[in-house]
């Protein structure tokens, strides 16, 4: 790996975390038994150094941290889990029932993508990034889940997963160290058994009869199984793959019973899914299907160069808004052409519409990422040849991929199918370009499903009214799943996505004039021409490439919150704060990433109550857009928090657009780096927010370095001839962490349970601050919310390089009363916005110099010609408590100035075990190790404060 961390040695024996730096919170059944849990300590890591990452080591490892979760008494209530297995442990039957888990093998990515089980769901994985080859960061999502023995095998070691969704994940992160690997474990979740499932009797059925749950794993008994299921629901028979089971007993421990977890596998023909998939829940036996409980679709709505001219944004996002009306969908040719922009979409001029660039037959080897096909259904010109006389051939077979001459001009039209079919492929590349760019692999990515992902797009969308096309819509879903859960999953047997594309309008079409013999088809605007829509489909392609199912437990998806954070650093609609927070302002849909928490938009709130309030033990369900909303809300101030709202120095409202685009690659790799880390559904389900909290923030502290390369275009027309600029970004991980929970915190998240809370939620138990110059409140175009000091409140994060001590600070830095300098003399005032004592805090306060002409000093900077920074005394101060809503406890300090004249920096961080500073030694954040811009560090971590001193 790069960037190796260098710091003493350390492995502690023992993990002994301050109380409130660790974060749990369980929700409970009727009888308020734990069904799921979060404990998340990203400060606070539990540390272990092993030879080599492989199973042995990594579930010794996992159950070393799970014993020490058990055991902590600071954890309140307490963590009981049930004992987890080692992958081919015996001892099933030799214990005390305890449970029926057992650690996934770490299979994924494959040594060999072609071995019969590289495709296997049932493993534990390792997320990595890397360049040309070289590993720079490694987290393993370490996975357990229930399994229980095979009665026809000699190997009490032999038995099946049973993909229930019961288990437990630990996140580990991985740094090489001295020729071994440290392991830094920073939290877990687990979604436990309830009720009558995996009890104490449905152990004792197992050890007097093995065979009482053996029909399970029957083929022949299952196809009967399936085939009842089949009738029931009027499908053609053997169309149901099983993929998932939870055991059960009646009531007294005699009678084995089975909740089935099934989909449909509708018939594909040429690619392209006839029918609209479901997932079903049947309760019976292991022999008997049972009664359907729940049924849910598998369905998320919404040599001369090929270049082509395509809208670089969304028209209604190229100009403020005064007249955004005048560049709808519904307007002319003419007036949309004016938004389009030159880009190079395939090599040659008429390629097909494959991602990486190629050829069609595809060249031996090769492997796709995205495949625009053609819609024979939809579009005259892909299906069959006409009536005699016939066109010359070839003519396109169902799944071909779809080619579009491309001349170079203006063409295809914008109403046109060929311009629907490049803006589908150059929309959808983008997605595929950002993983390249946050080196992860694609392959990698698709974990659950398989690439190609391939895009209809003409398409009808079902269920409902759009079946025809008609319609402004999009979805995507799974092409069926061709294997039940008691195999591996062979890498070729998992499912493709597909994702089909409506209309953009349904008022303005454009025909060609009829030339008395063949037909001239109507063309509307597609709805790929909005890459805002796109993004928002690909936030269900995320949620299944990992997860395996399309929609979130407990929201609809990320794809609002991707469509706003990719479009808004070049949006001229960011500027005014009503348009700034419509999601889809172009191809329109009253949907929005700025809701009000004080009017409902509340994870604790009126809006996302009933949807709290159910129960784990219920089926997945489709969900609507309001949580979606109080969702993309939340992680779109994520991004205005960590630089989404920067300002050019000097100017009152001009955008940073390139600060603006760093804030926006960062919270988009968050995501997606966030989704990926999260379990399988049939290991460990994720029904709560906080656990994808707890994912976005080991996605952070997770990440060491992290240098993107991207293209930015801007200004976008019609402003003139568009500049394109190659930019690196870089930050170091572990410096947003607290920003995420804040995000969610003030959006509602950790209010007090079984209320409804129209407000912000709850800080953590212990949370120092050095008071900044944020407001208090922020202004919103519905409401004024309070925060109160000690906030993330987003703010410009510009920093003028020509800065005096006399200028007026930007209001990031610290308050003028929070840290005064005076001579030799330094006072530092530490508060706390939590509800607990802050024990032994301590301050440290440093000073550098920062000449004329030359960047800020980046906090542990090694590089030849940096130098050290200046230590105050005492350095670091006696430990002090701060109690809860008690004015700030002052800490003084003295030093030597530098002299008259100089301009220097001074950096005061205030620490305790409860609230660590990101540059605590004692983290091990990457952040805390490695060379990192204040800029990064100070406004994301409420422990630290800056002022600058003198002129430059």
């Amino acid at each position: 790996m790069a960037d190796k961390v260098a710091r003493r040695p350390r492995d502690l024996a023992e993990w002994h975390p301050s109380k409130y730096a660790l974060w749990s919170e369980r929700w409970g059944d009727a009888v308020n038994e734990p069904t799921s849990i979060v404990l998340r300590h990203p400060t606070a890591p539990f540390l272990r150094t092993v030879p080599k990452i492989d199973d042995s080591n990594m579930q010794r490892v996992g159950n070393a941290y799970l014993e020490a979760v058990a055991g902590n008494p600071d954890i309140d209530p307490p963590i009981r889990l049930p004992r987890v297995f080692k992958t081919n442990s015996p001892d099933f039957f030799k214990r005390r029932f305890s449970g029926l888990m057992r650690w996934l093998p770490l299979g994924w990515p494959p040594a060999d993508p072609h071995d019969d089980t590289a495709g296997d769901p049932f493993v534990s994985f390792r997320v990595e990034r890397e360049r040309a080859g070289e590993i720079f960061d490694q987290t393993v999502i370490l996975v357990a889940s229930e399994w229980i023995p095979d009665p026809s095998s000699k190997l009490k070691s032999t038995g099946h997963f049973l993909g229930s969704g019961f288990g437990i994940r630990v996140v580990a992160h991985v740094r090489p160290k001295n020729k071994k690997y440290e392991i830094r474990i920073t939290g877990m979740t687990a979604s436990l058994p309830f009720g009558p499932y995996s009890t104490a009797e449905v152990f004792g059925l197992l050890n007097k009869d093995e065979k009482a749950f053996a029909a399970i794993f029957n083929t022949d008994k299952l196809a009967r199984v399936k085939a009842e299921m089949s009738g029931q629901l009027g499908l053609k028979d053997q169309s149901v793959s099983i993929r998932g089971v939870r055991i059960a007993t009646t009531s007294d421990g005699e009678t084995a019973l089975v909740q089935w977890q099934a989909t449909s596998k509708p018939e594909t023909e040429g690619g392209r899914t006839g029918a609209t998939p479901y997932s079903f829940v049947f309760s019976g036996t292991p022999t008997e299907a049972g009664a359907l409980v729940s049924k849910v679709e598998l369905v998320a709505d919404a040599l001369t160069p090929g270049h082509a001219w395509v809208f670089p944004l969304d028209p209604a996002s190229q100009q403020p808004p005064a007249d955004l009306r005048k560049r709808r969908p519904t307007r002319s040719e003419e007036t949309l052409d004016q938004y389009r922009d030159d880009e190079a979409i395939t090599a040659y001029r008429s390629d097909p519409l494959i991602f990486p660039p190629t050829t069609f037959p595809l060249p031996s080897g090769f492997t796709e990422d995205e495949r625009v096909v053609v819609c024979p259904g939809f579009v005259i010109a892909d299906g069959p040849p006409p009536p005699y006389p016939y066109p010359p051939p070839p003519y396109p077979k169902p799944g071909d991929p779809k080619t579009v001459d491309l001349p170079g001009t203006s063409a295809p039209p914008v109403r046109s199918n060929g311009f629907a079919a490049i803006s589908a492929y150059n929309n959808v590349r983008q997605f595929f370009l950002r993983l390249d760019a946050y080196g992860m692999s694609a392959a990698s990515y698709f974990r659950i499903t398989s690439l190609p992902l391939k895009i209809f797009y003409r398409s009808g969308v079902r269920p409902g009214p759009g079946k025809d096309g008609q319609t402004v819509n999009a979805r995507v879903l799974p092409e069926g799943w061709p294997v039940d859960y008691v195999g591996p999953t062979a890498l070729g047997d998992r499912p493709i996505l597909q994702l089909h594309l409506a209309l953009g309008d349904l008022s303005t079409r454009a025909r060609k004039p009829w030339d008395g013999t063949n037909r001239s088809q109507a063309k509307p605007l597609g709805i790929a021409a909005d890459a805002r829509w796109i993004w928002h489909e690909i936030g269900h392609v995320l949620l299944m490439c990992s997860v395996g199912e399309l929609e979130f437990r407990f929201a609809h998806s990320a794809g609002d919150a991707l469509a706003a954070i990719v479009s808004d650093p070049q949006s001229q609609l960011a500027g005014d704060a009503n348009w700034r927070g419509a999601t889809f302002p172009w191809v329109f849909t009253p949907r929005r990433h700025d809701r009000c928490v004080s009017h409902g938009w509340s994870w604790g709130g009126a809006l996302h109550y009933a949807l709290s309030q159910v129960p784990d033990s219920t089926p997945p369900r489709r969900k609507g857009y309001w949580t979606e909303q109080i969702l993309s809300s939340s992680l779109f101030r994520l991004y205005r928090a960590i630089g989404g709202d920067t300002k050019v120095v000097g100017t009152p409202n001009q955008p940073d657009r390139t600060a603006r685009e760093s804030a926006s690659l960062y919270s988009v790799y968050l995501i997606m780096r966030g989704i990926q880390i999260l379990p399988t559904s049939t290991t460990v389900l994720a029904n709560e927010p906080d656990q994808l909290v707890s994912a976005l923030i080991d996605a952070d502290i997770g990440t060491i370095p992290w240098n993107v390369h991207w293209d930015v275009t801007f200004p976008p027309p019609p402003y003139g001839t568009s500049s394109t600029k190659s930019f690196s970004f870089q930050r170091i991980g572990g410096c947003v962490h607290k920003v995420i929970r804040w995000a969610f915190e003030v959006q509602g998240l950790y209010t007090a349970a079984g209320t409804i809370t129209n407000a912000p939620g709850l800080p953590p138990p212990v949370d120092i601050y050095i008071l900044d110059r944020r407001p208090l409140s922020e202004v919103t175009p519905c409401d004024d919310i309070a925060y109160g000091p000690g906030s993330y409140n987003p703010v410009s994060l510009d920093w003028d390089p020509q800065q005096s001590g006399s200028d007026a600070p930007p209001l990031w830095q610290a308050d003028q009363d929070a840290i005064v300098v005076s001579g030799g003399k330094i006072s530092v005032k530490v508060g706390s916005r939590g509800s607990q004592q802050a024990k032994n805090v301590k301050v440290s306060v440093w000073w550098h110099a920062w000449p004329s002409g030359s960047a800020p000093p980046k906090w542990n900077d090694p590089s030849p010609g940096s130098t050290p920074w200046k230590k105050c005394t005492p350095s670091p101060s006696p430990g002090k408590t701060i109690n809860p809503g008690a004015p700030p406890v002052e800490f003084k300090f003295t030093f030597n100035p530098p002299s008259t004249g100089t301009r220097y920096v001074v950096l005061a961080i205030a620490t305790c075990g409860d609230d660590a500073a990101n540059t605590d030694p004692t983290t091990l954040l990457p952040c805390s190790q490695l060379p990192t811009a204040l800029i990064d560090l100070v406004p994301n971590d409420n422990n630290l404060g800056l002022i600058v001193v003198g002129r430059p």
